[in-house]
């Protein structure tokens, strides 16, 4: 068990980046969706390929949609008339959701910089 935790654990970026994604398909309502579209392909390609250009480039996009979407969510409960029960809500949902993908962008960006150094080999002389 701890070994299936371990090894899955290495993608829990990407895992929880298409959970959002998926959760942001399904508000939508709409089948036909061509944002979520590519975002969960882009996201299967890296968890395919695990190319670290394109893993980076990744979660930059996704960084800046967490950004976007919180100052959009921001400009949407200054046009509720009734806060308390309504926006409050939104709020909360919202921000949580938008913080967790900003989070796990960075890990996403955090996982495809770290720089391993292969062991130099020591010779006999």
């Amino acid at each position: 068990m701890i070994l299936i935790v371990r090894s899955v654990s290495k993608w829990y970026p990407e895992l929880f980046l298409v959970c959002a994604v998926l959760l942001y398909w399904i508000f939508t309502a709409t089948l036909i969706n061509p944002i979520a579209i590519i975002l969960i392909t882009a996201l299967n390609a890296q968890l395919v390929i695990k190319n670290k250009s394109f893993g980076i480039l990744l979660a930059a996009v996704f960084m800046l949609l967490s950004v976007f979407m919180t100052f959009a969510l921001f400009t949407e409960v200054l046009q509720i008339e009734s806060f308390i029960p309504q926006g409050l809500r939104m709020l909360v949902a919202g921000v949580s959701l938008f913080s967790f993908t900003g989070y796990f962008g960075l890990a996403l960006l955090q996982k495809n910089i770290a720089y391993r150094p292969e062991r130099l080999s020591i010779e006999n002389d």
